[in-house]
């Protein structure tokens, strides 16, 4: 049975994320969290018509009515909850191709909901597929609305129309973003020089383009002369950025300039930001001069989003680009991360460049994964620790280990940063050859 991971119910669309398996979602959904009404968007993908579709009547089924919101991007259906104070359902498996679905939901406060609530709709979901079905009474009604206009007036409300004119070049992923991105970037200011992955047909949503495919974007915006591009993924709750050199910034870079913009304008809560172990060691040495300190979570936006609501923060993000701003939303919303980038940019006078020349860190990392089925266990072994003490010794402060097992996969996951790529590269391919000894005894044993 499908089951919430950490960014909702991923699928084959029509394989495992059936239909049917989608209308008995939405009979969960509706059992679980009970509210008068729900809203309900999709991206682009063309299994979202049916399966929003099928999830609305699950919830209908249930006689509570259904806002159709259409095709919007996540953050913008975050905004919509939060604006209704109704929990609304993401149909979207984000920068996922075409033929995956997904279903996510967020509580009245445009959060996600809590996994305990996950773990109650599963229980449906097991009952109503073993035959245990409720009894049906009338059924709600729907109410499609566009929330595109009123999304993007909340946004210039909050953030306002940029001071220097910027040339821009937007990629939409072919995704939720496709039409709404240049509309917004056009109604802060700068000007929309062109646009790629704006043809969605239901099947090329993220395909060869978005937030996967920078270089695409960079191509594009070197060629236009343009001072930015930005580039979104299939739902639009990440952002990557390119240069006016065509060189890409992810997650991390974006975080650093945020960080620094809030702090200018005394909005960086605590002179703290929240990122996972998985963004470059550089983040804090370049935020160092300037006492800004950086708290790690692990993996996942749900991690970043518990940290800054445990220390109060007001910035939190991922090096994918999934970027939290607090008093613009609970939750990764890239239109708003590249509305904000506008204006970071305008304030530092329009050269990304310029900016990542000044201000940015970037320390070499090397990933690597051993497949085991041991993955669990490598953690706990004694050798496995004794290697790990001797390696972040060697590293000292110029240099970081994260070492993990997968959650979903029979994979043991490997990342060394240090100042020297040669140094991350030999303490990797040891990483390497010791797990895979150290698997084999713990698999014969």
């Amino acid at each position: 049975m499908l089951r919430f991971g950490t960014d909702g119910i991923r699928g084959k669309a029509n394989q495992e994320l059936t239909m049917e398996v989608g209308y008995w979602l939405g009979v969960g959904i509706a059992k679980a969290i009970q509210p008068p009404a729900f809203a309900i968007g999709r991206d682009t993908r063309e299994s979202g018509y049916w399966l929003a579709h099928a999830v609305g009547l699950g919830i209908a089924s249930l006689g509570i009515d259904i806002i159709d919101c259409g095709v919007l991007p996540t953050g913008a259906l975050s905004w919509v909850a939060r604006s209704l104070a109704l929990p609304t359902v993401v149909i979207s498996a984000s920068h996922n191709p075409y033929f995956d679905n997904g279903i996510k939901v967020f509580d009245a406060d445009g959060a996600k909901i809590s996994a305990n609530t996950e773990r109650g709709i599963e229980g449906y979901l097991a009952e109503f597929l073993e035959g245990k079905r409720p009894f049906f009474g009338p059924l709600g009604g729907v109410d499609q609305r566009s929330f595109e206009d009123s999304y993007v007036d909340w946004v210039l409300t909050k953030l306002g129309v940029i001071e220097h004119p910027l040339r821009v070049v937007i990629d939409g992923a072919n995704g939720a973003a496709w039409r709404l991105g240049p509309n917004l970037a056009t109604r802060m200011g700068a000007e929309v020089v062109a646009t790629i992955g704006d043809k969605p047909d239901g099947r090329n949503i993220n395909a060869g383009v978005g937030a996967l495919h920078p270089d695409v974007l960079a191509s594009v915006v070197v060629q236009h002369q343009a001072d930015l591009g930005l580039c979104f993924d299939g739902d639009a709750d990440r952002l990557i950025a390119v240069s006016e050199s065509g060189a890409i910034v992810d997650g991390d870079e974006l975080l650093t300039m945020f960080a620094l913009y809030l702090q200018r304008r005394g909005a960086l809560a605590h002179d703290s930001l929240a990122v996972t172990i998985m963004s470059n060691l550089g983040i804090e040495r370049a935020l160092e001069p300037h006492a800004i300190s950086v708290v790690r979570t692990d993996v996942g936006d749900r991690q970043i989003a518990t940290a800054m609501t445990r220390d109060q923060l007001s910035l939190g993000g991922e090096q994918s680009g999934h970027i939290i701003v607090k008093n613009l939303g609970p939750t990764g919303d890239g239109l708003v991360s590249g509305a904000l980038l506008l204006h970071a940019l305008s304030d530092w006078g329009g050269s990304l460049d310029r900016f990542r020349a000044e201000e940015v860190v970037r320390y070499p990392q090397v990933h690597r994964q051993v497949r085991t089925q041991a993955r669990d266990r490598i953690i706990l072994d004694p050798d496995f620790m004794e290697l790990r003490a001797d390696l972040e010794a060697e590293l000292g402060s110029e240099g970081r280990l994260v070492l993990r097992p997968s959650g979903t996969e029979p994979v043991f996951r490997i990342l060394v940063e240090a100042a020297d790529i040669s140094v991350a590269t030999r303490l990797a391919e040891q990483l390497v050859t010791e797990v895979e000894a150290i698997s084999r005894r713990l698999t014969t044993v």
